[in-house]
């Protein structure tokens, strides 16, 4: 199983989210190296795809897709914030998680997204889940 940290970006009342070309709009997020802190990955993940550095992560939940395990952070940023693709990703986009629904996203972030906002999801076994209202509160921003 594939153990993978991904980051749920909130600002505005909106999630961030980001993609390859010709690909899927995804949670920001990649593989924990071996070794490496799921926290740790998270954010090294987060600066090579956005360029978002600094940012001050809170544990959520953990989430099982079908081959991945992900390790669900959340970040509260300023309204200021800007996501710059880098690295891999081509296209970084904020939306209101409820228009998830109806966007091209992968199986997993459609799922985290759902557990999130107190839906009931088709996949994802072995989750802990956190409405997303209440997920922590910014620290000092």
């Amino acid at each position: 199983m594939k153990h993978r940290a991904t980051v749920l970006c909130v600002r505005a009342n909106r999630i961030l989210l980001v993609a390859r070309p010709n690909g899927r709009w995804a949670l920001p997020g990649g593989r924990c190296k071996t070794g490496e802190p799921a926290h740790a990955a998270a954010l090294r993940e987060l600066a090579e795809e956005t360029r978002l550095s600094g940012v001050a992560l809170d544990y959520v939940f953990e989430f099982w897709g079908a081959r991945t395990r992900h390790y669900v952070f959340a970040a509260h940023l300023p309204p200021t914030a800007v996501a710059l693709p880098d690295h891999e990703i081509s296209r970084c986009r904020w939306i209101r998680a409820k228009d998830v629904g109806v966007t091209w996203v992968s199986i997993s972030t459609r799922g985290i997204v759902q557990v999130l906002l107190g839906e009931n999801s088709p996949v994802g076994p072995g989750r802990r889940s956190s409405p997303l209202h209440a997920l922590p509160a910014q620290r000092g921003r």
